[in-house]
């Protein structure tokens, strides 16, 4: 299992002489303690997002964000999650996704979605309800422009002629296509024409374990690549008496705010009452099988469980509950420390059997 975590604006400083230094020194720490990969969303046109709470903390350019970052590593990978490229020309998305990958040595991947938020399309001339198959468009567009070589497309969208994109790719490079997808539909075009899926962090992970299942079916089926990268909201701390008494409450904030803009993933009917129907748990009731969330032991026992149920190649962190930057540093190194080790390749790997339950659920009362 490799890790990802997020690249956030809200380690850029304004005011500095030098904003990104922040943001340069944590991606450079993250590399050095072994994360694998750095990834951002995309957004435009709003000074806050659902996932910023009171500001925007994923770019609006998110391949120029991460350019000086993939130039400042040797080693991690980075990835969209989810770039809007139905809100972009597939040629001039090549041209850059080729020039990321000449600095990068091929550490790119774009992780690829629909959207929810109709201002993002139309304001920049594109129609928000043929999003979908635009993108489907799209992607195969890219597929022909990232080989290398001349090619000509004929299309409900875009029609292109005789196109050669420059640069070329790297000698015998394929940039990777992820899907990122809350819905059925949105599963299924991953599986049909993408090389991974990039989960949401909504689902109930005994719902995702079923999905997944049909998911790989699918992708086999289509001759395709199967990559799982799952989000989880994390929260790891030395004891559990250092549990944020905010975290629950966080999450659940932030996805109110994602239903209220329109985007709904599938929720199990808990979460659901939870969410929106204003019903009171605690976390101890909440958290197994939805979050990763205790001390190191408590965070390896559910990441076991995630393992035993979907064998994810990449979980993405997803500081939900966790708003504060310098906060989320110290966890991630607690984390690198404590937890990363033991889900390494090269770590001897118990017998699989019934998924383990998370301890926070064993130790409720």
């Amino acid at each position: 299992m490799k890790f990802g975590i997020i690249i956030n604006r809200k380690l850029i400083d304004r005011n500095s002489s030098n904003p990104y230094q922040k943001l340069y020194r944590y991606v450079e720490e993250m590399e050095d303690l072994g994360y694998d990969l750095g990834w951002c969303g995309q957004h435009r046109f709003s000074d806050k997002t659902a996932f910023g709470g009171d500001s925007a903390s994923e770019p609006s350019a998110p391949l120029t964000m991460l350019a000086p970052l993939m130039a400042r590593t040797s080693r991690m990978e980075f990835a969209t999650n989810i770039m809007l490229v139905p809100a972009h020309h597939p040629v001039e998305l090549a041209e850059e996704i080729n020039t990321l990958q000449e600095i990068s040595n091929n550490r790119f991947i774009l992780g690829a979605g629909i959207g929810y938020k109709p201002d993002e399309f139309e304001n920049v001339g594109w129609r928000f309800k043929s999003r979908a198959s635009r993108l489907e468009e799209c992607i195969a567009i890219l597929r022909l422009a990232l080989a290398g070589g001349e090619f000509s497309f004929e299309g409900k969208h875009f029609q292109l002629e005789n196109i050669t994109v420059t640069p070329p790719p790297l000698p015998s490079i394929e940039t990777r296509i992820w899907i990122g997808a809350v819905s059925e539909p949105a599963m299924q075009r991953a599986a049909r024409i993408a090389d991974g899926w990039e989960a949401s962090f909504a689902d109930h992970m005994l719902d995702l374990a079923e999905k997944v299942g049909r998911y790989r079916t699918m992708a086999k089926e289509h001759g395709r690549p199967s990559t799982l990268a799952l989000m989880r909201d994390v929260h790891v701390v030395p004891s559990r008496d250092k549990i944020d008494p905010n975290f629950l409450t966080n999450v659940i904030q932030v996805w109110q705010a994602y239903g209220d803009l329109g985007a709904m993933p599938d929720r199990d009917a808990e979460s659901s009452e939870v969410v929106f129907g204003g019903k009171a748990v605690n976390l101890e009731e909440f958290a197994p099988h939805r979050a990763v969330v205790g001390t190191p032991d408590d965070c390896i026992r559910e990441l076991e469980s995630i393992r035993d149920l979907t064998d994810p190649e990449y979980l993405f962190i997803t500081p939900t509950g966790v708003p504060d930057p310098d906060q989320q540093i110290e966890e991630l190194r607690l984390f690198a420390k404590e937890v990363m080790p033991h889900f390494r390749k090269d770590r001897a790997r118990p017998a699989s059997g019934t998924a383990s339950v998370s301890s926070l659920s064993a130790a409720a009362p």
